[in-house]
């Protein structure tokens, strides 16, 4: 708890940033609940040690402190907001390099270079999102509101969600404009990079909630023949991703 007298001269900035600091490690150990249950302002003010006076100050109710938790949760976890993760970037950079891709695509499409780079990065990405306290929270949320029941603050955020979703799909955008001209590609008329984003972004949300009900299911390895370099072990995200990938783009020099 502290000395009481400390607690009190505080400065707002700091208590703020310690009452935010304690609800993130909850939420990183049990998860953000659909009805808040666990993150109960009393309760974090005692593991906080912080004034219960200037909380209020800060926040005068729950909603307003989730608000300001589902951001937090975000800054703590950058990957999300920027595209892949350190590692998943990690790994498309160095499946690029390993690769060493020609220019130009095939008559028939993505070159094999492309496939590897996305069968390596896929499914590392589909292990990664499991353990980001972002992508985690961003499911529950969304799912909450996406259930048609009443989510304490759901108009904020719903708003807080789309600013950090437009984020998200701006950088996977640069990422994909970043392939396609590596590959020699370019996206087919009537649609975007950004259009591919969401598209991606889509299945992998889809699959994700699969995966929770049956992991096997989506996480076993499938052995398919997807070019010339015949039969290699894909998650199934991968294969889906391929597939769009294909479908949105054409060989640059058509």
């Amino acid at each position: 708890m502290g000395d009481p007298e400390a607690r009190s001269r505080r400065p707002a900035g700091q208590t703020r940033a310690r009452m935010l600091e304690v609800a993130v490690e909850r939420v990183r150990a049990e998860g953000l609940q659909l009805d808040y249950a666990n993150i109960e302002l009393e309760d974090l003010i005692r593991a906080a040690g912080v004034p219960r006076s200037t909380v209020f100050r800060i926040w005068p109710d729950r909603v307003a402190f989730v608000a300001d938790l589902v951001r937090a949760l975000f800054e703590a976890d950058p990957g999300f907001d920027t595209g892949f993760d350190d590692s998943t970037r990690d790994v498309l950079q160095q499946a690029m390099a390993r690769e060493a891709p020609a220019t130009d695509a095939t008559p028939d499409g993505p070159p094999a270079a492309l496939r590897e780079a996305l069968r390596v990065t896929v499914a590392h990405n589909m292990a990664a999102v499991e353990h980001s306290v972002a992508w985690r929270t961003y499911r529950t949320m969304s799912a909450a509101l996406a259930s048609g029941d009443a989510v304490p603050g759901g108009e904020d955020i719903r708003a807080l969600l789309s600013e950090i979703v437009d984020r998200y799909l701006g950088r996977m955008a640069e990422i994909y404009r970043g392939l396609n001209e590596a590959f020699g590609l370019r996206m087919r008329e009537g649609v975007d990079e950004r259009d591919l984003a969401v598209a991606v972004m889509a299945m992998i949300d889809g699959m994700g909630d699969h995966r929770r009900i049956q992991p096997t299911l989506v996480d076993g390895p499938r052995a398919v023949a997807l070019g010339d370099e015949g039969p290699r072990d894909w998650h199934l995200a991968g294969i889906a991703v391929y597939g769009i990938y294909t479908a949105f783009t054409e060989p640059a020099d058509e």
